[in-house]
């Protein structure tokens, strides 16, 4: 057996040398002072020998504390990296996610904990995008909507996604049974800028033609655009899928269901010019079979 003081005695010793200061010993440590003072007594007491001198504008190293803190400092430092080198052969992964900030804010967010739970292993990077994502070649695998004349490689489709209308519960009560034109122009219109045009392709499918009493609001995304109709009343087309959480809270409704079936829809792709790994090909099973489930809630 070694005839070793604590090891929180040893950290406070030479945190404290380090710094000559209990206070800022303590603030590495996440303890209080008056614990970091205590354990270097408490290893002056164990060699019943003065380890610092006490000053009164901090501390300074007795000849018995200069030489020990080098070993001491030479042994940490090496217990550190045995750690981490352990931790390493754990093969803490990470994995890059390209995906849309609407998608990371109304979807992913809410499901993502049970991968983590499942892979507690694997590190999730997330780069949220607006359009276009200028660094995708970093990401491993990338959230992309994609209509049927988009090929790209290994890409799987991600459920089928409705044309979901939606407004605050106040703009709600004043629809009728079917939209109108009426209804829908005295509204406050929301439209989410992008490649779709989503409020548009509603409006001109039940034949309304927009020309709108009140100027739109043109947000660059469908979770801000989500939001400010839930926060400040409004009409906002979206895919159903980011429609959910809103539907699920109450904060917006959509007063004729969900709406038509759109050819676009959500896609997972890898990225062609990385190998394939363990993470994205588990990350993907789990992703498809998730958004799976949700779609049947």
């Amino acid at each position: 057996m070694r005839n070793l003081p604590h090891l929180s005695y040893l950290e406070a010793f030479e945190a404290s040398a380090r710094h000559l200061s209990f206070t800022r010993a303590a603030e590495e440590l996440k303890c209080t002072q008056a614990a970091i003072s205590q354990r270097v007594r408490a290893l002056e007491q164990f060699f019943a020998r003065p380890l610092f001198h006490r000053l009164r504008n901090g501390l300074e190293l007795t000849e018995v504390g200069t030489a020990y803190l080098p070993g001491i400092s030479e042994a940490l430092d090496r217990a550190e990296a045995a750690t981490q080198g352990l931790m390493g052969a754990r093969a803490q992964t990470s994995l890059t996610v390209s995906a849309p900030l609407s998608f990371t804010t109304l979807w992913l967010a809410r499901h993502l904990g049970s991968f983590s739970a499942a892979h507690p292993e694997i590190e999730i990077r997330l780069n949220s995008t607006i359009w276009t994502d200028p660094n995708v070649e970093l990401a491993d695998l990338s959230i992309l909507v994609l209509d049927p004349s988009q090929q790209m490689p290994a890409a799987v489709r991600l459920g089928q996604e409705r044309l979901t209308l939606l407004c605050d519960p106040a703009t709600a009560g004043k629809a009728g049974a079917k939209p109108d034109s009426h209804w829908f122009n005295a509204a406050r219109l929301i439209h989410v800028q992008g490649r779709v045009q989503l409020l548009d392709q509603w409006a001109k499918s039940r034949k309304i033609a927009i020309a709108p009493k009140l100027a739109p609001i043109k947000a660059d995304n469908a979770a801000a655009a989500l939001e400010l109709a839930a926060c400040s009343g409004g009409i906002a087309a979206t895919l159903s899928t980011y429609a959910a959480a809103y539907l699920q809270s109450g904060r917006l409704v959509a007063p004729f269901g969900l709406g038509d079936a759109l050819a676009i829809a959500l896609h997972i792709v890898p990225n062609p010019q990385r190998r394939p790994s363990r993470s994205a090909a588990l990350f993907i099973a789990w992703l498809s079979q998730a958004f799976s489930s949700s779609q049947e809630t």
